[in-house]
This record gives structure tokens, C-alpha cells and sequence, in this order.
């Protein structure tokens, strides 16, 4: 990496308290002057990389080209032409008439219905400080990314999710840095790839405005309402310490976000891996993949696609009966691996409302609840952190991420329990199920194993090549199941290899991900937006 690293641009979205981004990432996105040395070409495949970017070029059209809503929407679909799936598509028409009659409630609210000075603001806007680390002047820009309205000395920024905000929590280090820079807003008259704004004169201002809509149903929330000196109170008080931690950086922390990191070939943390999934893809068309992706390739190419670009997902759909009760006993039992220092899992921890109890978000109750309680104290009887010293090497929920340049993907894993026992490592995937166990080939039936053996092989896990074995622990209405994978046997590898890639090429060469209408629709999150979901399938 090169360049200009005194020169540091902030926007509300890089200070989100999140435990899984990355700080050196974030410090990558707040430094515009740095990049790369040699530079990556890219052409992209994909019809689209965010929902969003097609809401507001939508709404573009209709505050800035003053088209009505339908016209704006023609428009767009036009200009996108090929690279517009239907399920996108379906999710803009939607999001637009939402937000709008969102405005309008806005609107009304704030006493700005019947005042035609109120408008739209097409100029970015932008403050800039300077800020000194020791002797070194360092350039600092803050800037918003939302809806601009303004009008006689009030400054407002509309914020679009794309899910519901009803319930959303704040985040109050995102609103104080976006009140900052409303209370000192300057208007963006030109910008260059890596150089400061260009800035206009300040306008006065007494009222500052934030609020946030979600595009599903046209919920919203009033997150700060005050004058311009209570927002820069406010970003005194819960953002710039926040700022200065983000910009400095910090570890490397490998996670979701990986996929979406323009220099995570050159990551420290991510080891590269050329031909781990067993495909090739040209360069410059960078995806990310994991077991979840494939397995929900191969029921639907558009259900993936979908989850790709944050369409709102039916949670309660996809979460229903026995999938619900998995994932309470999984957040149930990560708990209590995370506990400092480590500590055996116990029967008697279980839960004790057999007719209802909850872990993490997932509540359960009735005979799922009573399954669920006898789930976790089978688990004590297996649990592996009841042989290991309280200061043993134990990983739960650990993200793992390798780079794969030959198929051009990152690959991401997250794995439930990564632990070493005396000098071995090992990885731990646990799953439900209420049935009698059939085993067949678990390297089929539970592809995480298959990528588990393939990271292990590559050396993409703690112990080297080879040196972590697999396990997969079934929790069972019979009982509890532990089957070891030896990760050092040449046959076994090579058939997870066959595996892996079977889930990961056809999902590597597709541009247009088609639905795949079936007995599956009944269980899909995103059956709203499908254009092809059989009659009656939509909530």
C-alpha cells in the first residue's frame, strides 16, 4: 500500500459499533490517498453489488428529474437493461412507494409539507477540520451518505435501510458523527480519487434533522432533532473518539466483511490458497462464497443472489419449527463456550421452562422447547471443553477466511468451535436433528465438513497442513453422536475436494441466477420479491 496517510475521510457508516469489522479495514476506508502499488483490474459480471445503489438512482429520478414514481421506475429498468434481475426489481417498485409515503409522514411531522422552500439537495455535503497528530497537520474530512433536504436554515438527512426500522437499535456514534457534519455542512462542488473536496461556503443553519426510513414498510424514526451547536455536542461527546479509533486502525480481524475488501489478497490474516475450490475464473471479478452460499445456490441461484444483495428477508418464515430450535440450542451452547475462563458445559445449566425459553434471538416453546433442553444437556455429556485445562487454546464461533485466486473468491467459513487438545487442533461442527441418524456420507450430507477437511488440508486452520482433524457432534432425540474425520487421509480429502467444488463452480460462473420455483418456495425468506414464487407462497 501506498500513499497519503495524513489525509483521513470519516462517514457515519465506518463508526457503526459492530464486534465483527475489521479495524484495519475500516482504516483502509477512511484513507482515500492510500492504495494499492499495483492496481487490480476489474470488470464486473454481477447485475448489481447493493439493492440500494438502484433504490437511489430511482429516487434521483424522481426528486432531481422531477418524474413521477412509475416513469422514474420505467427509467431505470431501462438504463439497467439486462443487468436488472426481476427480484431486484420487484424490491426497488416496493422500497420507492415506501419511502415516499414515509416522506410524506416526514413531511408532515416536521412542519415541512406546506413550505415549498424545503427541497432536495443534489450536492454532497461534507466538513472539513484539521486536526494535528503531534507536529503533523492531518487533513480530516467528515461527509454523510443518505437523502439531502434542506431548506430556510434547517438541514435534514434521511437515512435508507432496507429492512424494517421499527425495531432497529441506535447506533449513537453513526447519529452524532452525521449531526456533526449537518451542524457544518458545506456542499461538495467537485472531487478527485484521492484529494480532498472541493467545498462550497457554509449556509446558516438553526435546525438539524436526522432520520431513518425503512424501505420495507415505510417504518421511520426521528434520530436527532436539535440545533446546529447540540449536534456538535453531541459528536463531541459520542463519535470523536470513535473517529480518531477507527482511523488509526488496528488488528487484522478476518470476518464477513472480507469479501467485500479490495486488498484482502495482500491481507496478512487471509492465507492464500490458489486452487482450493478446484476452479479457475478470470481475474478482476472478485466474489465471496461459503457453504451457505452453495447450499442455497443449489435450491434456488436467485435465493443466493438475494441474500447477496441484503433484500429484506421473512426470517420467521425461513425459521420455523425445527430450524428455529437448532439455532436456539447453537446460541444456547456458544454461550457458555465463550465463557472466560472455559468452563465444561453441565446438563443442569439447561433450560428449566420446558414450554418456552429463549438463547440469543430464537425463542422455541412446546415440544421443540422440551427437545431443545434434552439437545443441550446431551451436549454436556460430549462436550469436548470438559477435557481441556480452563487455559487450553478454545475458539468458538471463529471466523476462518482464505483467498483462492485461481476462481478470483474469498472464501469464508465460520466454524462452531475450533480447539486445541494437547498438541492437537481440532474443529467442531454440531448439528440437530430430530430424526434417527442414517450416516451415509456426512461429507455429502453436511458439506461444512468437506470444506472443514479442504481448510484443513490447505493449512487454512490452526496446526498446519493437515494438522486439525474434523469432528461433527449430532444432537439427537436419541441421544448425542460424535464422528472424527482423519484430515491426513489422502482418499478423504480428495473427495471433500470433489464436494466443494461441485457446490462452488456452477455458483462461480453464474451471471444471471435464475429462481427455481418449487416445494423449497414454502421456506424462502425472500419469496416477496421472487417474481416466479407459486400463487399463494407470498405472505
Amino acid at each position: 500500500m501506498t500513499g497519503d496517510t495524513n489525509f483521513i475521510r470519516v462517514q457515519p457508516a465506518n463508526v457503526r459499533d459492530n464486534d465483527e469489522s475489521c479495524p484495519q479495514q475500516l482504516a483502509l476506508m477512511t484513507h482515500p490517498a492510500v492504495t494499492r502499488e499495483t492496481a487490480v483490474p476489474r470488470r464486473s459480471r454481477l447485475r448489481t453489488t447493493s439493492s440500494l445503489n438502484a433504490l437511489r438512482a430511482v429516487l434521483d429520478l424522481i426528486e432531481f428529474d422531477h418524474l413521477p414514481p412509475d416513469a422514474a421506475l420505467a427509467r431505470w429498468r431501462d438504463s439497467a437493461g439486462h443487468r436488472c434481475h426481476p427480484g431486484l426489481a420487484a424490491w426497488t417498485a416496493e422500497a420507492v412507494r415506501n419511502y415516499l409515503i414515509a416522506a410524506e409522514t416526514i413531511d408532515a411531522a416536521s412542519g415541512m409539507a406546506e413550505n415549498p422552500a424545503f427541497e432536495p439537495v443534489t450536492r454532497d455535503w461534507a466538513r472539513r477540520r484539521t486536526v494535528r497528530n503531534g507536529d503533523v497537520p492531518l487533513v480530516h474530512e467528515e461527509t454523510v451518505m443518505g437523502r439531502r433536504h434542506a431548506g430556510p436554515e434547517i438541514r435534514e438527512l434521511r437515512l435508507i435501510r432496507t429492512s424494517s426500522v421499527a425495531n432497529r437499535a441506535r447506533d449513537e456514534a453513526e447519529i452524532a458523527l452525521a449531526a456533526g457534519v449537518l451542524a457544518d455542512a458545506r456542499p461538495v462542488l467537485g472531487s478527485s480519487r484521492g484529494k480532498p473536496y472541493v467545498l462550497g461556503r457554509p449556509a446558516p443553519v438553526r435546525r438539524v434533522r436526522i432520520v431513518e426510513i425503512g424501505c420495507a414498510d415505510g417504518s421511520h424514526n426521528v434520530l436527532f432533532d436539535d440545533s446546529p451547536q447540540a449536534a456538535r455536542d453531541k459528536y463531541r461527546r459520542d463519535a470523536e473518539k470513535r473517529v480518531h479509533a477507527v482511523s488509526a486502525g488496528g488488528e487484522y480481524r478476518p470476518g464477513n466483511n472480507c469479501g467485500r475488501c479490495v486488498v484482502v489478497d495482500l491481507c496478512p490474516a487471509v492465507p492464500v490458497r490458489p486452487g482450493l475450490l478446484g476452479i479457475s475464473a478470470p481475474a478482476g471479478t472478485r466474489r465471496s462464497w461459503s457453504i451457505s452460499t452453495g447450499r442455497a445456490y443449489r435450491i434456488c441461484p436467485a435465493r443466493s443472489h438475494f441474500a447477496d444483495l441484503f433484500l429484506p428477508r421473512d426470517r420467521q418464515t425461513e425459521n420455523s419449527g425445527a430450524p428455529t430450535r437448532g439455532n436456539a440450542v447453537h446460541a444456547f451452547i456458544e454461550e457458555r463456550h465463550r465463557r472466560t475462563p472455559a468452563q465444561a458445559c453441565r446438563s443442569d445449566e439447561a433450560p428449566t421452562t420446558r414450554e418456552g425459553w429463549r438463547a440469543g434471538t430464537h425463542s422455541v416453546t412446546g415440544f421443540e422447547a422440551r427437545l431443545g433442553i434434552q439437545m443441550i444437556g446431551d451436549h454436556a455429556l460430549v462436550c469436548p471443553l470438559g477435557r481441556l485445562h480452563e487455559n487450553a487454546d478454545i475458539l468458538p464461533e471463529r471466523y476462518v477466511v482464505a483467498y483462492d485466486p485461481s476462481a478470483d473468491v474469498v472464501v469464508i467459513a465460520k466454524t462452531d468451535l475450533v480447539y486445541r487438545a494437547a498438541d492437537s487442533w481440532v474443529l467442531r461442527e454440531t448439528k440437530t436433528t430430530a430424526r434417527s441418524l442414517n450416516d451415509g456420507d456426512l461429507l455429502d450430507r453436511i458439506p461444512q465438513l468437506a470444506l472443514g477437511l479442504v481448510l484443513s488440508a490447505e493449512g487454512v486452520l490452526p496446526g498446519g497442513r493437515g494438522g486439525c482433524r474434523v469432528e461433527l457432534e449430532r444432537l439427537t432425540s436419541t441421544g448425542p453422536v460424535v464422528s472424527v474425520l482423519d484430515a491426513t487421509d489422502p482418499e478423504l480429502v480428495e473427495r471433500a475436494r470433489r464436494i466443494v467444488t461441485a457446490y462452488a463452480e456452477q455458483w462461480r460462473e453464474d451471471e444471471l441466477f435464475p429462481t427455481r420455483p418449487g416445494k423449497e418456495c414454502k421456506g424462502c425468506g425472500f419469496v416477496r420479491w421472487c417474481p416466479d414464487a407459486p400463487k399463494g407462497a407470498a405472505p
